[in-house]
């Protein structure tokens, strides 16, 4: 990667770190209220990949991947098939 880029990355990544520690300090964000939200969200659909008969165990963790991937929440490198 570009060292430029990279620097660049890290600086977008600090400012965005420090505006919601700020807004949520401020209340303008409720953490607890998006997290759970999502979290309900992920689980619905793990729960509909999981009741699906017809599916295969490979099929159905594959799917549950794809869903911590769509939510952005590290499932390791385990199941990293690409």
């Amino acid at each position: 990667m570009n060292l430029k880029f990279e620097l660049l990355q890290g600086a977008i990544f600090d400012a965005v770190r420090q505006g919601l520690c700020y807004a949520e300090m401020n209340s303008e964000i409720n953490a607890d209220e998006i997290a759970d939200t999502t979290a309900i969200k992920a689980l619905s659909e793990i729960k509909e990949i999981i009741s699906d008969d017809e599916k295969s165990d490979f099929d159905m963790v594959e799917e549950i991947v794809c869903v911590f991937e769509k939510y952005r929440i590290s499932a390791g490198g385990c199941h990293d098939f690409g």
